[in-house]
């Protein structure tokens, strides 16, 4: 009995003391943790008869797994981005455009388009991402569309399916700017002359009252032969403009301005300040405009910028004369016509009533008809209807110079026009205009 007890005892433990199954535990966490598993299946007699070994999947990649990512649908493509920024204003004009997509698209992926064009390419910069670098500077003010075509294409073969659309507003340029070209174009008064150009010696008594040559004028109209002398012309720096619209600095250049004629009317010199908006500068962009056959408005804006920078590059200068029309609200009132520095024609007006005045100011000329129907409310209420009153130029609200029949002459007779004898505004209509500045004073 204690010889069995003994055998017994020694074949459930192993060395040192250790039970043979704790044994196989270890060993078989052992060849777990090792990546390997090893099953014995004992016969009767103790001999292992099978051994099954089992690769652990710690750290691997099943196969099913690599199946559904191969499964899944590429991306689609689309825009991540546009510079600049869709809706920016104030964009530099030499400002690149870079359109950056979610994916790399292919080499032959059709490229964004800018509209209004201009010149320049598109270049690709890295798989996903394309820039426009203009060879020439944005037109001030112009609104750009970048459109990114529908049919652009990833190099997984998805497409934008629509086309992305952003606009972006060029920077503005000076006024300063506009009446340096506007004077280059002989559409001001004034002459401009960069620094560094032959600058000529400054106009003295400019300023001087465009009064009638007749103490006790008569009605009929009288002309006048003063003679002026005229200081540089217009166009005299158009030779340091670029010949290329796109090239044409769009920033202001040093230099300065001066007038062109000695015999400069007072109430014309006091509406002019170098670089601010004023009346004398909306007058020549309106004369600009319609020369050019744009809607005469008086706003430079991105047609008008295109139109002036063109013209510029390719010396159009104007070839009219500058006009200016000064009306006398004293005893007797009167209409005198500036031409070049020199009083023209004058003759007897009549303004308008207190009850409906004549507003004093300097306007330009925005609407002209060599016949037309003036109708209104009269003082009292009731209402007027005149048909076929002739050579009408309007020049702020409902005041226009024209002609009206009247007994007399030269003192406040009408509802605020500026009414001549027929003859005299047959005369003066020549003389004004789209943007012709008219003075009440």
């Amino acid at each position: 009995m204690g010889n069995n007890s003994d055998s017994q005892s020694s074949g459930a433990r192993g060395v040192l003391g250790v039970p043979t199954l704790a044994i196989s535990c270890a060993v078989v966490m052992a060849l777990m943790i090792g990546g390997a598993i090893i099953a014995s299946h004992s016969s009767a007699s103790g001999t292992p008869s099978t051994t099954v070994t089992a690769t652990s999947q710690r750290g691997s990649t099943k196969p099913h797994d690599s199946k559904h990512r191969d499964s899944r649908p590429p991306a689609p493509l689309r825009v991540a981005s546009v510079v600049p920024f869709p809706g920016a204003s104030s964009v530099g004009w030499r400002s690149d455009v870079t359109v950056r997509y979610n994916e790399p698209i292919t080499a032959a992926s059709l490229m964004p388009m800018i509209r209004p064009a201009v010149a320049g390419s598109w270049d690709r910069v890295g798989p996903e991402t394309v820039v426009f670098r203009p060879t020439t500077q944005w037109v001030p003010f112009v609104q750009e569309t970048v459109i990114v075509p529908k049919d652009s294409r990833s190099t997984d073969g998805t497409t934008l399916g629509q086309s992305s659309i952003s606009t972006f507003t060029v920077a503005g340029a000076s006024a300063l700017r506009l009446q340096e070209l506007l004077a280059e174009l002989g559409y001001l008064p004034v002459a401009f002359t960069p620094k560094g150009g032959a600058v000529p010696a400054p106009v003295t008594g400019v300023r001087t009252r465009p009064t009638p040559p007749f103490t006790h004028p008569s009605s009929a109209p009288a002309s006048t032969a003063t003679t002026a002398v005229a200081a540089p012309g217009p166009g005299t720096t158009r030779d340091i403009e670029p010949s290329v619209p796109g090239d044409i600095p769009r920033e202001a250049l040093a230099g300065r301005f001066a007038w062109r004629f000695t015999n400069i009317p007072t109430s014309l010199a006091d509406e002019w300040t170098a670089g601010s908006s004023n009346e004398v500068t909306t007058g020549a962009v309106m004369a600009f405009e319609s020369a050019n056959g744009l809607p005469d408005d008086g706003v430079a804006g991105p047609a008008v910028w295109q139109a002036l920078l063109q013209a510029a590059a390719s010396r159009k200068i104007t070839a009219a004369p500058y006009d200016y029309v000064y009306v006398s609200e004293g005893s007797p009132e009167y209409v005198t016509i500036w031409r070049d520095g020199v009083n023209v024609f004058t003759t007897l007006a009549n303004t308008g009533i207190p009850q409906a005045p004549t507003v004093a100011g300097t306007w330009p000329v925005y609407v002209r008809y060599t016949v037309t129907t003036m109708s209104g409310t009269n003082p009292d209420g009731s209402t007027y209807s005149d048909p076929g009153i002739p050579w009408v130029s309007y020049f702020h609200g409902g005041d226009a110079l024209h002609g009206y029949l009247r007994s007399q002459y030269g003192f406040p007779q009408s509802l605020g026009c500026v009414e001549m004898p027929y003859s005299s505004a047959d005369t003066v209509f020549p003389y004004t205009p789209i943007g012709t500045l008219v003075t009440v004073e």
